[in-house]
């Protein structure tokens, strides 16, 4: 027998989780651990987009060439818990995706767990943009059996994904060299999150409160739940222009986003028409814990003189 004077096994990871170099490179990973192919497929939500690295959900099951299907949503992008009841009954499915959009759950997340389980299906959580929220008292990603995280979408940070393994019975991933850089990770020691968390969840309720009732512009969540930090603050523009509000605001110094204003191509539109109609009405707006007192104010001013503009 021999015993250290100080720790020396690396192979375990603290609580299962794995810093990797972005949240899809996180899903690449839990792929080939949960073994999905073209055989062994995977049901995902109908509300997944395209940016201008691509799409960071989709991009990972076509690379492994994984069989999917999709499952509606709500006009809230909740989960229409009948469909994803039905589908999940299909042998071939062997795994589900959820995605906390915004940040936000807005679904029975114990129901979808119980499903499940009760299907013998693997939950993989997308908390790419829910670094720090909570479903009741504990932090989304250690409901299913693996999540993922995107760091650098919530912190400013180059780059930077988590991949969390909570099914004990799943084995170590794959990692390779896709580990986060040093910069981001030496940065990621100084971020207070408990006050990013305050300061997101305090602008999202300040400005909630100064563009309620703003004609033409529908905010998608009204209430902001206990435990959640938003990511943004997402708003439907109707009966006038979307992209024309948008490059408006752009054009007074304010830098929206539309997610997903392009869906990929994958997704029928007739299909999922909910989906279908959220993309082309949705722009979100920036609460982050870098918008000031001044940015609360002049947003809603500038809303204003847009869409009162474009009526």
């Amino acid at each position: 027998m021999r015993i250290k004077k100080q720790a020396f096994r690396v192979k375990e990871h603290p609580n299962g989780m794995h810093l990797v170099s972005r949240g899809r490179t996180a899903l690449l990973c839990a792929i080939d651990l949960l073994g999905l192919n073209k055989e062994r497929r995977i049901l995902l939500p109908s509300y997944i987009g395209l940016d201008k690295e691509g799409s960071g959900v989709f991009d990972p099951v076509a690379a492994k060439s994984v069989g999917f299907e999709f499952y509606k949503l709500n006009y809230d992008l909740s989960i229409d818990m009948d469909d994803f009841r039905e589908k999940v009954k299909d042998p071939r499915i062997k795994a589900a995706l959820v995605i906390y959009y915004f940040g936000f759950v807005q679904f029975d997340l114990g129901q979808v767990v119980k499903i499940c389980r009760e299907t013998n299906t693997y939950l993989i959580e997308d908390c790419a943009h829910a670094l720090m929220s909570r479903y009741g008292n504990q932090y989304l990603g250690r409901f299913g059996d693996v999540s993922f995280f995107s760091l650098h979408k919530s912190l400013p940070l180059a780059d930077g994904g988590l991949l969390v393994i909570n099914n004990n019975e799943l084995g170590d991933p794959h990692i390779l060299n896709h580990t986060i850089s040093e910069e981001s990770l030496r940065l990621l020691c100084h971020f207070d999150l408990p006050g990013i968390s305050r300061i997101r969840r305090r602008n999202y309720d300040r400005l909630l409160e100064k563009i309620k009732g703003l004609r033409n512009l529908r905010v998608l969540y009204q209430e902001l739940p206990q435990g959640i930090v938003p990511l943004n603050m997402p708003v439907m523009i109707e009966n006038i222009n979307r992209d024309e509000v948008h490059f408006r605001l752009l054009d007074k110094g304010i830098e929206t986003t539309a997610m997903y204003h392009r869906m990929i191509e994958q997704i029928d539109r007739q299909q999922f028409p909910v989906s279908s109609s959220i993309s082309d009405h949705i722009l979100n707006l920036p609460i982050h814990q870098d918008i000031t007192e001044e940015d609360i104010e002049y947003m809603p001013r500038c809303l204003r003189e847009v869409i009162d503009n474009k009526c």
